[in-house]
């Protein structure tokens, strides 16, 4: 069933949007995280293990909340693309988006003809609730939000272009992989990454696009707001079960002498 998107709402007016990233694939933790109220959730298929049946489960666990639900997909490939739209995700975030032309070819992927290339059947899809949504067509591309992520020297050299490209909703600039195309992997405060990602804001700025993020080393999520972020996604299940089952641990060993 197509709703309307908040997240998307919120960014075109200029408000802050706050989620966390999901990368057990589990729709307990999607369930989870819209129930406590995050802007968004990003379900991780480029580096967990979800496969197109799980975005699905977890989209419907945010779908009775405000919570919009995203797909970071494992590429830009535009069969993926179109079975993820057609599994009713309200967006997609990109990875590795290094030209204008590859941002043309993913916004041409998600869109219904005449200003795209998707493929149409619409009333078969969940994300027309299988046809029960009889608006979907004249709905969806305001609806859906496209999330492109440069995280490469060569896409910040072209960041001006990519976020010029009609469709393109939000440019997401990663520090992690941007740290490790100038060989300082992991090192995501080095003046280099930083003289980087300032080039970046700097290119997208003019367009009007909102610019999306993570915390990098020796930042926190609020810090990258302060800087002018509108899109922050901070922590992820796997992370804070870690996290938590290792403090537990210590105490344990505390505990025992061990």
């Amino acid at each position: 069933m197509i709703r309307r998107n908040r997240l998307k709402a919120k960014l075109a007016a200029g408000e802050k949007s706050f989620g966390i990233w999901l990368q057990s694939a589990d729709p307990t933790f999607a369930e989870i995280a819209a129930l406590v109220g995050f802007d968004f959730f990003i379900m991780d298929q480029e580096h967990g293990p979800g496969d197109m049946q799980a975005a699905i489960d977890m989209a419907r666990a945010a779908a009775v909340t405000d919570t919009t639900s995203l797909i970071r997909v494992p590429s830009s490939d535009p069969i993926t693309l179109r079975r993820i739209a057609d599994g009713g995700a309200e967006g997609v975030l990109v990875p590795m988006v290094e030209t204008a032309e590859q941002a043309r070819q993913i916004v041409d992927a998600l869109r219904f003809p005449p200003v795209g290339k998707r493929g149409n059947a619409w009333d078969i899809t969940r994300a027309a609730g299988y046809g029960i949504a009889k608006d979907y067509l004249q709905r969806i591309h305001d609806e859906f939000i496209i999330i492109v992520q440069i995280e490469t020297v060569l896409g910040v050299k072209n960041a001006r272009a990519i976020a010029d490209v009609d469709g393109v909703d939000v440019v997401f600039i990663g520090p992690t992989d941007l740290s490790g195309s100038v060989g300082l992997p992991g090192e995501t405060n080095a003046p280099e990454v930083e003289a980087l990602i300032a080039e970046c804001v700097a290119a997208v700025e003019p367009t009007g696009k909102p610019l999306g993020t993570v915390p990098r080393r020796g930042t926190t999520w609020q810090k990258a707001f302060d800087d002018g972020f509108a899109f922050v996604a901070a922590g992820s299940d796997i992370y804070y079960f870690r996290t938590a089952a290792e403090a537990q641990y210590r105490d344990w060993l505390r505990y025992s002498g061990s």
